[in-house]
């Protein structure tokens, strides 16, 4: 892993529409490749190099579907859907059942993958709490404080450790008002999944960003590092205000902020980041959060958890692991710091 601190630099991680584009390289041409699309209610934007890949974007649309139609929680026809309602009357329609298998290994995938990090972050990490969330989304409707009993029931009703598996290996709940919201960490699965694909057909060098959370692979078309840039953390900030621009390569990399989406009631500030251990909005000094790991989905779920924890708890989570590293925004006085650790 190559780190390079760069402050306001330019935005460098620009992506437009399918293009096909070259740049020389010593003398050479490299060829540089652009897809783009809608996913998990967000974009996304794929950029590699070499020859282009016939009926690429076809592909990774179908990656597309197969994770919305298991891990959705909009959609009414997923897997997670019929799981959260116990109602599994999907499956007897024909054009549904054909996807059980698909949606089955992606959510169990998931459920595995997040028991481990909710266990690993002393459940800062846990997506068992929708309820909670739910409450959240409704009270920022309404522009009202969260009803605690409301609060209060969805708590008791969480719990990666409500989810078991039988001896065939199908999911069960031990509650079941239990709920599962896989979207603190559905983006950075869904960028390893197109990663891998890439790399399993040969591609080496490429960059794959499912709203902002991303994994890079070799170097760019110039035959360096790929640049990264962090924003600033500040809600007046421009979206090309740059606090660092990190060099990576081989990397996945997710960011989190509390610093955009939150509401006011009586003018107190309520972030939607919400600790699922108490409940509570959480709206601390740590502005931001970019987790380093091999996998984009574990530094989707851990840039979460950084933000529930704190700077200080966060640091210690980080320092304990030597497969992540982070990068902290925070306020120290009015002023914003960064801090790396490896």
């Amino acid at each position: 892993m190559n780190i390079k601190n760069t402050l306001k630099g330019r935005l460098i991680c620009l992506f437009f529409m399918i293009t096909v584009l070259f740049s020389c390289n010593e003398g050479t041409k490299t060829f540089k490749n652009k897809v783009s699309g809608n996913a998990l209610g967000t974009t996304y934007h794929i950029t590699y190099l070499g020859g282009e890949q016939e009926h690429l974007l076809q592909k990774v649309d179908s990656i597309v579907f197969a994770v919305n139609h298991s891990l959705s929680t909009y959609q009414e026809n997923s897997f997670i859907t019929a799981f959260n309602l116990n109602n599994g009357d999907i499956w007897k329609d024909p054009n549904e059942a054909k996807n059980f298998t698909n949606d089955m290994q992606h959510f169990v995938e998931m459920v595995t993958v997040s028991m481990r990090i909710t266990d690993e972050t002393s459940y800062a990490f846990d997506p068992s709490s929708k309820l909670l969330f739910d409450e959240y989304t409704r009270a920022k409707s309404a522009e009202e404080y969260m009803q605690q009993d409301a609060v209060d029931y969805a708590l008791s009703h969480q719990g990666m450790h409500k989810v078991q598996f039988d001896e065939q290996g199908l999911p069960f709940k031990l509650d079941s008002f239990v709920q599962l919201n896989f979207n603190a960490i559905a983006k950075g699965y869904l960028v390893d999944i197109i990663a891998d694909y890439l790399s399993d057909i040969g591609v080496a060098n490429y960059m794959v960003e499912v709203g902002g959370e991303m994994r890079l692979s070799g170097k760019n078309a110039e035959g360096k590092l790929w640049q990264v840039g962090i924003n600033v953390p500040l809600l007046e900030a421009n979206p090309t205000d740059l606090f660092k621009v990190l060099e990576l390569e081989n990397i996945a990399l997710a960011t989190s902020g509390n610093y955009q989406n939150f509401y006011k009631v009586n003018d107190k500030i309520i972030g939607h980041t919400l600790d699922p251990r108490t409940g509570e909005p959480v709206f601390s000094d740590l502005k931001s959060v970019s987790i380093l790991h091999k996998n984009c989905a574990v530094a989707d779920a851990y840039a979460t958890a950084c933000m529930v924890l704190g700077l200080e708890e966060s640091r210690k989570l980080i320092s304990a692991d030597s497969t992540l590293a982070a990068f902290f925004i925070y306020d120290n006085g009015g002023e914003l710091k960064g801090e790396f650790i490896d």
